[in-house]
């Protein structure tokens, strides 16, 4: 506990107020000729400053939300001209969008003494839609070199005024300032989330707006020194842990007037979902598929046994348009006619179908990966559905927009903790807990002869099940068979590899199985009458995936891990066992993960048996060390040679 507290104190941000203001414009030589930023001297850029001012404005009746922003950013070498690029999402709900403007952007470069700034032109600014719930406006600042300063500025209009945008205090370069301001009417109550590894306390107070025409809560934000957001290995999304403050409307409650409250619960979260007309009344509509869907469950009794045909049914027919969504794109009709849609259309069809199949079947509404963890009972920011069937008391999960999904095996991006149930029709609004994957198994069998001059040939027989064999078939999909192989050549250390086989590639359920024939000529090394050979061949972990010294976030392996591996050598005649790695056992405190290593020699036989596994999908920070140590023995271990001498 002491050390937890000693790095947060360390992760503190000091908090100071700027005596000189930051002018648009208004850039220094200084600026231009700094080479590098003292505080971290690897990255490429840093924000020089930037502001964030967020209040609400009413004209004729109309409430929007204001955001503008400005932004000045330090160019230092080649690898740092990818901050040149200005992205803005705009979140847009069928009548109603985001708005952008007062785009205004320049270039300074030092030439000689003087400082040279180059407009952004109107024709370089580009738009284009983004997602489903999303625009985007875009942007590279013009004449970008080693040692620029770029800096822009703009506004965003929008009409969601409940719906305020995450305020990020950390971006993947350093920043040096930065202040970001909130104005919210007097009355209206937020939720206020922190989020991230640094502690910050805005100030508050009070004043008159007389756009409003009414007092309005100000809360200010002022950070100097801000670290850069490090990647590290295996982060289910690292924007989870980005220093940042989230909001959401509570209520708004003004003297005299009734409060109105918006969610509070996740309860609350799902029925006002439910009370939508693509959940209230689209989801009992069956005149579009009744007749088609008689024929697909016709000789179905048992109730598995018609899910599983239906589920079948519509990753065959309805094809996903690459759009994510909780409410429908299309609708079932349109759907099923032009047999493409969004995720909502796609998953929610489905439920809709198995209701007529007379299933307990209900959309179950999330939060990918992708789209963060939520924080707080929200809606806005659930962007999945998936559908959820209860069949003799076991939970069923079924996502249909991915090929190579099957039931209860979802993408991994789903697998983002729970979900929230919407059923109407017994007025049930919860959250759920999502499955947890099952281990994601593979099972390697080796059968080879090593010859008196160390080459190896032999075979290689593996099955791949759950989320392995998922993997396997998106990678194998469309692939180039060759190529394929090649690629498979480099990873098993560089082997001749020849008939070559995968089976059960182009379906969802059931094993992957991948065989074939190697060869190496140097599979082991022959010194002085003396055989040295690692017993796990190409099959040996070789680099540890986790070298930093310390990790700040969870360990996201997505799934269980459960490998197992059976390896038979014969040896050359006249040779016999000289030394021979001893058998090992691993284990990860609180059984998180083992690793079991049995290597021995019988007559003319290496015989090897290894199972590695790692039994939760989620590891906290404070197992890192004894992860990293775990990966370090097992490299250690496998590196062992056993030693074979001529008779």
């Amino acid at each position: 506990m002491l050390k937890k507290i000693q790095f947060l104190l360390c992760m503190c941000i000091v908090q100071c107020s700027f005596s000189q203001e930051v002018e648009f414009g208004k850039i220094s030589k200084e600026e231009l000729l700094e080479k590098s930023y003292s505080k971290d001297e690897s990255a490429n850029a840093v924000v020089l400053y930037k502001n964030k001012n967020t209040y609400f404005n009413s004209s004729s009746g109309v409430v929007s939300l204001v955001t503008q922003v400005h932004e000045r950013i330090k160019i230092y070498n080649k690898e740092g001209f990818d901050y040149a690029t200005k992205t803005i999402n705009l979140y847009k709900s069928r009548s109603d969008k985001e708005r952008v403007s007062k785009i205004k952007a320049y270039t300074y470069n030092l030439e000689g003494s003087k400082i040279v700034k180059t407009e952004l032109d109107k024709d370089q600014i580009f738009d284009n839609e983004y997602s489903y719930n999303y625009d985007q406006v875009k942007f590279t600042l013009p004449n970008v070199k080693e040692g620029s300063v770029i800096e822009f500025k703009y506004d965003i209009k929008s009409p969601f005024y409940w719906n305020i945008d995450e305020y990020r205090f950390q971006y993947d370069i350093p920043i040096k300032k930065l202040e970001a301001q909130i104005r919210t009417p007097k009355g209206f109550k937020f939720n206020q989330i922190q989020k991230g590894y640094i502690r910050f306390h805005p100030s508050q107070t009070q004043k008159t707006d007389h756009r409003l025409g009414m007092t309005v809560d100000i809360l200010t934000y002022t950070l100097a020194d801000v670290p850069a957001l490090k990647e590290e290995n295996l982060v289910n999304n690292i924007n989870n842990y980005r220093a940042g403050v989230m909001f959401e409307l509570v209520s708004i409650e003004f003297t005299g007037q009734k409060p109105k409250y918006f969610s509070k619960t996740w309860g609350d979260v799902a029925k006002t979902i439910g009370n939508t007309d693509d959940y209230k009344k689209q989801l009992d509509k069956t005149k579009s598929f009744d007749e088609t869907l008689d024929d697909v469950i016709a000789d179905k009794l048992d109730n598995v046994e018609k899910m599983k045909s239906i589920f079948k049914y519509v990753k065959d027919n309805i094809n996903w348009n690459g759009i994510d969504g909780k409410y429908f794109y299309n609708g079932i009709k349109k759907t099923l006619k032009e047999k493409k849609g969004n995720v909502a259309d796609i998953n929610l069809t489905l439920v809709a179908m198995l209701r007529y199949a007379g299933l307990n079947a209900n959309p179950l509404v999330i939060s990918t990966k992708e789209n963060l963890v939520p924080f707080f009972p929200t809606v806005d920011r659930l962007n999945y559905v998936l559908a959820y069937v209860v069949i003799n008391n076991k939970q069923y999960f079924l996502d249909a927009t991915d090929e190579f999904s099957d039931i209860n095996l979802l993408p991994i991006k789903d697998y983002n903790g729970e979900g929230i149930l919407v059923n109407n029709n017994k007025m049930v609004w919860k959250k759920v807990g999502i499955k947890r994957p099952e281990p994601a198994i593979g099972q390697y069998v080796i059968s080879a002869n090593l010859s008196e001059e160390g080459a190896i040939e032999g075979s290689l027989k593996s099955r791949f099940k759950n989320h392995n064999a998922y993997k396997f078939r998106q990678s194998f999909k469309d692939a180039d068979l060759d190529a394929f192989i090649t690629e498979r050549e480099k990873v098993f250390e560089n082997i001749e590899i020849s008939n070559y086989e995968a089976k059960n590639t182009d379906d969802y359920n059931g094993y992957v199985s991948e065989s074939f024939e190697f060869y190496k000529e140097s599979g082991a090394d022959v010194i002085d009458n003396k055989i040295y050979i690692q017993p796990l061949l190409f099959l040996k972990l070789v680099e540890n995936p986790f070298k930093l010294d310390k990790r700040e976030y969870p360990i996201d392996f997505g799934h269980p891990l459960e490998d197992h591996y059976i390896v038979n050598i014969t040896i050359p005649e006249g040779y016999t066992l000289e030394s021979s790695p001893k058998p090992i056992v691993v284990k990860i405190p609180n059984n998180l993960g083992e690793f079991k290593y049995l290597p021995k020699v019988v007559g003319n036989k290496i015989l090897l048996s290894a199972v590695f596994e790692i039994k939760d999908e989620i590891m906290y920070a404070d197992s890192y060390l004894f992860l990293k140590e775990f990966f370090n023995q097992i490299i250690n271990k496998e590196a062992e040679q056993i030693v074979l001498t001529k008779v």
